[in-house]
């Protein structure tokens, strides 16, 4: 198959709500006897840069479904401009934390049962399942290779053994919240997580902004690793899950006593917010990015945070 013999595939399949594009095109391909690879050079559909509008349409009609519903789901530019930004879910996202990487994760509980993979795992943001509470996997159990998107099928791995779930310990109970208020953000019909769990920042956030806020708190467990070192340990999301969990335990500290900023300058990735000042996805993201340097710099303490250290429209997101 070439793409000059592009045509649309005659079995065709429904699109799930929580769905990813790449786990969609996966699904039809297979249902239409169409290898993955395979598939994936005759629609044209590459990975290392996102899909412009015209390769979307002619991927999603090929594979037989609506063009707005299958682009939503796919790694596309960001129409508002700006190096390094793309768009997933309607929403705004650094190239890094929405990808559409060679390499998978998966949930191998949320393969068996539903056949499907979701959208959120897309995300660097997502380092486990919010249905099951445990880490997704990006290898596989029985050859320990990295989970490709080419394989057989969706509960597949290209060694031809299903992808089986390994004994795992659960995710810690403020990760699980985060996880679920994803999958809330990316479809708005899932379950709202327990706010008490969570920053009270975090409903003003964008998605990419709350993570690498998050991330930029919680990058260093101490303050004698290097953030090359941190980074380096984070590459699996059991690694990312951990940096989640430090991160959003310091944001929600913070938020009770900003003093304590003065004593994290040195755990903080501090570029990194500064990055997120300089430009992000959203206002609040900016402005909370924005707060967070000032009270590192200026020595704010929990004794003037509400008189003259406090910067109006920027502390209210840890209250309100």
């Amino acid at each position: 198959m070439e793409m000059h013999d592009l045509r649309q595939l005659p079995v065709r399949l429904e699109i799930a709500p929580t769905e990813s594009g790449l786990g969609f095109a996966l699904r039809v391909l297979r249902a239409n006897g169409i290898k993955f690879d395979k598939g994936m050079r005759w629609l044209g559909l590459e990975r290392h840069r996102p899909l412009d509008r015209h390769a979307v349409r002619r991927i999603a009609w090929a594979l037989n479904v609506d063009a707005d519903q299958f682009g939503a789901r796919m790694v596309t530019p960001d129409p508002d401009g700006g190096k390094g930004w793309v768009r997933l879910a309607g929403m705004r996202f650094r190239r890094q934390v929405a990808t559409n990487k060679l390499y998978a994760k998966v949930c191998p509980q949320c393969l068996h049962e539903h056949g499907l993979t979701r959208l959120s795992w897309q995300l660097r943001a997502t380092a486990g399942c919010s249905l099951h509470g445990y880490s997704l996997i990006s290898s596989c159990p029985h050859c320990g290779q990295m989970i490709s998107w080419n394989r057989p099928d969706i509960d597949i791995c290209q060694c031809g053994r299903y992808i089986k779930a390994q004994a795992s310990a659960p995710v810690e109970q403020g990760v699980q919240a985060w996880l679920c208020w994803l999958e809330f953000m990316l479809c708005p019909d899932s379950a709202l997580p327990s706010s008490s769990l969570l920053p009270a920042a975090l409903p003003h956030l964008s998605i990419d902004g709350a993570f690498r806020i998050v991330e930029a708190l919680g990058l260093c467990a101490n303050a004698t690793q290097s953030r090359r070192w941190a980074l380096s340990a984070c590459r699996s999301p059991r690694g990312v899950g951990a940096v989640i969990e430090r991160g959003l335990k310091r944001l929600m500290t913070i938020a009770d006593d900003p003093g304590v900023l003065m004593h994290m300058a040195t755990l903080v990735d501090q570029p990194a917010l500064i990055r997120i000042a300089a430009d992000a996805a959203a206002p609040a993201d900016q402005a909370l990015a924005w707060w967070l340097i000032q009270c590192m710099r200026s020595g704010l303490d929990s004794g003037n945070a509400s008189g003259r250290g406090r910067h109006n429209g920027q502390l209210p997101l840890f209250v309100a």
